[in-house]
């Protein structure tokens, strides 16, 4: 069940738009739950150097930045109030941010809640924020771009290759797949081998047993990589939301992203659940 939904806002060096509101309420107002977000607000350190400071006006720079992430978070704050019905919002979560990504932060605050939300708006740090809240969270993270606008989540698209991490995003979107008009499950094929566990069909009757009625496809991955094909079917269906597992490779406790779920991350052109 979906009831508590963390939203994460960004205040520097831009503003999250105030697009992102509109969806998610829709998407809380469908499961009754509750809307919080972790706003980050920048606080870049002075500096210690005083050659620095007295050549080029380091800490005076630093100043007017931090004061301008806290203009910003305090014209989201008032926007979050504004734009989400007091029916459906939850808490505001300031989080002290050392910088922009700030995923370290985030991801923790987010452990005791059912779905993570992300907006996708053009931040360089993008993809290492994603990352950090798939891998660093333990909970589902719904990357959202503009599109998610006008779109009704009734259509999905369940990514299977059969492997650890489609099982946990497989069972992170039965909520939604539940509150779905059609659900589709789609095996890449060609780009690698699927893994040993559950081919197709058995994914299915699993779904079945949630009262999920599903169809499956297998598409042909045309040189790309697993991720790319999923978001080229997604577009060529008209699917409303695409979930796939995320895939990377520990290092030092660190994650090094797949190619797949990469081009996920990159520039997903609807929303995109991803699971570890």
């Amino acid at each position: 069940m979906i009831r508590d939904i963390l939203l994460q806002l960004a205040s520097y060096p831009s503003p999250t738009p105030d697009w992102v509101f509109d969806p998610v309420v829709r998407l809380a107002e469908r499961f009754d739950a509750r809307i919080s977000v972790a706003l980050c607000q920048v606080h870049i350190p002075r500096v210690s150097n005083f050659l620095a400071d007295r050549l080029v006006g380091a800490n005076e720079v630093i100043a007017r930045e931090n004061d301008l992430s806290r203009e910003h978070a305090l014209r989201l704050a008032e926007a979050f109030v504004a734009q989400v019905p007091e029916t459906v919002r939850g808490e505001q979560m300031l989080v002290d941010c050392i910088s922009r990504a700030a995923a370290a932060q985030v991801a923790a605050r987010g452990r005791l809640f059912d779905l993570l939300v992300l907006p996708v708006h053009g931040d360089p740090e993008q993809e290492s924020l994603a990352e950090g809240l798939v891998f660093g969270s333990g909970r589902p993270v719904l990357l959202l771009p503009e599109s998610a606008r006008a779109q009704p989540w009734d259509r999905v698209i369940l990514g299977w290759d059969g492997g650890r991490a489609a099982a946990r995003a497989l069972a992170d979107a039965i909520p939604l797949c539940r509150a779905a008009r059609e659900v589709r499950i789609v095996a890449v094929g060609g780009e690698k081998p699927l893994g040993h566990g559950p081919g197709l069909d058995s994914v299915r009757e699993h779904l079945a047993r949630h009262e999920i009625a599903a169809e499956c496809v297998e598409i042909a991955a045309k040189g790309k990589n697993a991720g790319a094909a999923l978001l080229d079917h997604a577009a060529q269906v008209g699917a409303d939301l695409l979930v796939a597992g995320a895939f990377g490779h520990s290092r030092m406790r660190e994650f090094i992203l797949g190619g797949a779920t990469r081009s996920l991350i990159a520039a997903p052109t609807l929303p995109v659940l991803l699971s570890h």
